[in-house]
């Protein structure tokens, strides 16, 4: 397994870095190793960049199951049009933002059309043709190919810059919870997460795929676990952190109430539930609130708040999420910033205007969320 990686988008600058005796030492590292799934080792000096892509959602209409499933549809989603709706809008981000880390957010691949696997095997050689670390959640698509959960995983992890474990799964509900950690110069400056938020279409316990929406006890154990032993590895002081899973968090409504938000499905406390919901443009400021939301959330995971105030308790910045395609609001809720990842293809439910990525920065000056639009420089 890849236990660690450089960053190389910037070889150049890391042969320097190397030259001038930055390197972190051997035994650093190593160190490090013991308290995270992957190393992501990057220059110091500088910022950490993280880019997400999310809801790619490849669907190859030659595979569909069932006739009649995409009416209207099946010329527009041949497998020959991958490069025109997804690859290229993917490659004008990736070569703008030229970032350290790319995080695919779930439904990468809807499974359901891609039973033979073609689909994942193109996207993960796009992914593999850019040359930089990359990794992934999944979504409540990605797992219905019939090719299986463990085929799906494995191509993750034989691919050479892909930093994806699926995880304790004989212990921890999901696939793929795992953490990578940032290190600069020797030192770890940012943890992500990475989370099965579940929810998939299809329930096989044998594949540790379940259909309920949300996190099950053992990943919040798995996950306080954790983060103990990372508060012990930096000096008693948890390290800053980002995360990301697919399913959009019940705090990350409350947020969004100081724009007006309303919403007849949702109820949240001091709020009309009757009310329709309208449609919000997140006004930007200085906090660094952005973006919009165009539909109302399909569900919120987390409805008691137990993991928001884990995310609080360990200093965790910010945890990004996609699943309702047509949003990308990114506000903060009790000091933590919740955001919706911008779409990044032309597959299943989208608003033209509102695709492309999102660019997440971390480093001394906190973290900075800046959504980087097709067609936009």
């Amino acid at each position: 397994m890849k236990r660690s990686l450089v960053s190389l988008m910037l070889s150049g600058a890391l042969l320097a870095v190397a030259g001038c005796g930055g390197k972190p030492p051997k035994e650093e590292r190593e160190k490090l190793e013991n308290v995270v799934d992957f190393v992501l080792e990057i220059p110091e000096g500088r910022d950490a960049v993280v880019l997400q892509l999310t809801d790619i959602q490849i669907i190859d209409s030659d595979q569909q199951r069932y006739p009649g499933r995409l009416p209207n549809l099946v010329e527009e989603w041949k497998p020959e049009n991958m490069e025109k709706l997804a690859f290229s809008h993917m490659r004008e981000i990736v070569e703008r933002v030229k970032p350290d880390l790319i995080v695919l957010s779930g439904d990468n691949v809807y499974g359901e059309f891609d039973d033979n696997g073609t689909s994942l095997a193109a996207l993960i050689k796009e992914m593999e043709s850019y040359q930089t670390a990359w990794t992934l959640t999944f979504g409540n698509h990605d797992n219905e190919t019939r090719k299986g959960v463990l085929w799906t995983c494995e191509q993750y992890e034989k691919a050479e810059h892909c930093l994806f474990k699926r995880g304790p799964v004989e212990s921890v509900h999901g696939n793929g919870n795992f953490n990578i950690g940032i290190s600069q110069g020797g030192k770890l400056t940012e943890v992500v997460w990475l989370m099965d938020s579940n929810g998939h279409t299809d329930s096989d316990s044998d594949q540790n795929m379940y259909s309920t929406q949300g996190l099950f006890p053992d990943q919040i154990e798995w996950f306080i676990e954790q983060n103990e032993k990372l508060r012990k590895f930096n000096g008693g002081v948890s390290p800053k952190s980002i995360g990301f899973f697919h399913h959009p968090l019940r705090a990350f409504g409350n947020g969004l109430q100081k724009y007006g938000y309303t919403s007849g499905r949702h109820d949240f406390y001091g709020e009309d539930s009757s009310a329709d919901f309208n449609k919000i443009a997140v006004p930007e400021n200085s906090a660094g609130d952005c973006g919009y939301m165009n539909k109302d959330a399909g569900s919120y995971i987390d409805q008691e708040y137990e993991f928001h105030e884990l995310l609080k308790k360990y200093g965790c910045e910010g945890w990004f999420f996609g699943h309702d395609h047509e949003n990308n609001a990114s506000v903060t809720y009790d000091g933590v910033r919740y955001t919706y990842g911008l779409k990044a293809s032309e597959y299943d439910s989208y608003i033209s205007s509102v695709l492309g990525g999102t660019r997440i920065t971390v480093g001394e000056n906190g973290l900075k969320v800046m959504h980087e639009y097709l067609g936009k420089k």
